[in-house]
């Protein structure tokens, strides 16, 4: 029983340093264009003193500025101080490592098993590689998985520090990205909907005189927990005001679903399952599974799959909890279908494994395929300057200072993608994207976002907006559409300052 354990136990040890280092080579070495006005904000939060909900990086005037995750910003300002792009790179590495652990620790707690958990768990890494940047969501991913966890063992344990640990979650979701605090209740709808279901059931069976029976493959149980669960979760609801946002954590995702932001941008658009080939397997997986074998799923599992399926088509950033919350229903569905054949299943698989053949080839596959990933970003920059404008940024920076003009005097007009970075070097910006800012639904009358993607795809004649905002600059990509016409027609009232292999940068000339 001991050499069992202790076998079990060395697997355990031997899965959490792999996966540590398989979630380390997946973390991009190149920042994503957010980080750079997490920086800028989380600094000015600090240097405030306090979240002031006014915007101070658009040199548009009036503008008021939620500070959606605004907790996440300090933090990440706090650790580029200590330090810069190499401090924030190690955090999201940390934050990456945190989430595989926490994938693989709530699966093998839940579904009971080492060997498929860790299994799962890779490849639920792999299909959120492209979601592993230094943003706020990567610590939210962490705090979901915590909250399936909690919500199950406070339904089947009762005890009281799995709610105090639901709440918790509440309040810091809360703050450190509210856009997706809405959704921690999406997650307790479908147990609460099974326990529902249950009581209605057993109502009719004792009405009629019958026996509640399970279904051969649906499973429908009961469990007095959830009541408790209820309690905590508009305990949760209320937790929502313990922040300095005010009600936006209620009201912030209402106005970003009616807003026009949405509808631009990739993220936000629905899911085209032809071109996500990853989730067409794992789908085909789960039917197969449900469809040709006698595995057996549970009622809340099913409407929590089935809920996460229509999210995921809605928007295909929720793909992301669709894989998440989704590994722990796989994980569950694989292995209680599998012990029906061979029991001690997790247990033989490790006592195979747990030897120095063993061991060694599970490191080496997972060494090689770590060190796939990892290889083209060894040389990777923290910027690249081929998004961002750096040699731009400084140009501009230093030209203003020769001729004694103040930076706020200028109206830049700028586009979307390098917005933030323009910011985080002290430029005031026409847009970035913290789109919602632009939005008339967050600021009334005011329509940047849409002007934006107007001018910019030519669905109106840009300098008709130039003109609508005073526009004195304008900095493109060098192959963008309005640089296109200014070179080829010629036109005389844009003075080129400076153009470098991917920027171009222009004064008005009124």
């Amino acid at each position: 029983m001991d050499n069992k354990i202790n076998k079990s136990k060395c697997f355990e040890i031997l899965a959490i340093i792999l996966i540590a280092i398989f979630c380390i080579s997946l973390t991009p070495k190149t920042l994503q264009n957010d980080t750079f006005y997490t920086i800028k904000i989380g600094e000015h939060i600090i240097q405030n003193g306090e979240v002031d909900m006014i915007e101070p990086f658009s040199w548009h005037e009036g503008l008021e500025y939620t500070y959606p995750h605004w907790l996440y910003d300090v933090m990440i300002y706090l650790i580029y101080c200590l330090g810069g792009m190499t401090g924030i790179y190690i955090s999201t590495c940390i934050f990456s490592v945190i989430l595989g652990i926490s994938i693989y620790k709530v699966n093998s707690k839940l579904a009971k098993n080492k060997v498929i958990s860790f299994v799962i768990t890779v490849g639920t890494m792999y299909l959120l590689r492209d979601y592993i940047t230094a943003r706020a969501q990567l610590v939210t991913f962490i705090l979901f998985i915590l909250e399936i966890y909690f919500i199950e063992k406070l339904i089947d344990t009762r005890k009281k520090r799995y709610g105090a640990g639901l709440i918790a979650i509440s309040i810091l979701i809360a703050n450190l990205h509210v856009a997706v605090w809405p959704f921690m209740f999406v997650l307790y709808l479908p147990y609460i909907a099974e326990y529902l279901l249950a009581i209605i059931e057993e109502y009719v069976a004792k009405k009629y005189g019958k026996e509640v029976k399970q279904g051969e493959k649906l499973l429908i149980i009961k469990k007095d927990g959830t009541k408790l669960l209820i309690l905590v979760m508009i305990i949760s609801i209320l937790a929502g005001f313990l922040t300095p946002l005010g009600t936006t954590p209620y009201t912030y995702l209402i106005k970003t679903m009616e807003g026009t932001t949405t509808q631009n941008i990739n993220e936000h658009q629905p899911l085209v399952l032809i071109n996500n080939t990853d989730i067409i397997c794992v789908i085909i997986i789960l039917l197969t599974l449900l469809t040709f074998t006698n595995a057996k799923i549970g009622l809340s599992d099913l409407l929590m799959l089935g809920g996460l399926t229509f999210l995921m088509f809605y928007s295909k950033r929720q793909q992301t909890m669709w894989v998440i919350i989704g590994s722990v229903v796989l994980n569950r569905i694989l292995y209680n279908w599998a012990i029906q054949y061979t029991k001690e299943l997790d247990g033989k698989i490790i006592k195979s494994v747990i030897n120095k053949f063993g061991i060694f080839m599970i490191t080496g596959v997972m060494l090689i395929l770590s060190l796939c990933f990892i290889k083209p970003k060894i040389k990777s920059s923290y910027i690249d300057d081929k998004t961002y404008p750096v040699e731009m940024s400084d140009f501009i920076i230093n030209y203003f200072e020769e001729k004694n003009i103040d930076l706020s005097e200028i109206r830049l007009y700028n586009e979307y993608n390098y917005g933030s970075y323009l910011l985080y070097k002290g430029i005031p910006v026409f847009i970035d994207s913290r789109a919602d800012l632009y939005d008339p639904k967050f600021n009334e009358g005011v329509t940047v976002f849409t002007d934006f993607i107007d001018s910019s795809n030519l669905n109106v004649y840009f300098e008709d907006i130039f003109e609508k905002y005073d526009i004195t600059h304008i900095i493109l990509y060098k192959n963008s559409k309005i640089n296109m016409i200014i070179k080829e027609v010629k036109l005389e009232n844009y003075k080129l300052l400076k153009q470098d292999e991917n920027f171009v940068f222009y004064e008005v000339i009124k």
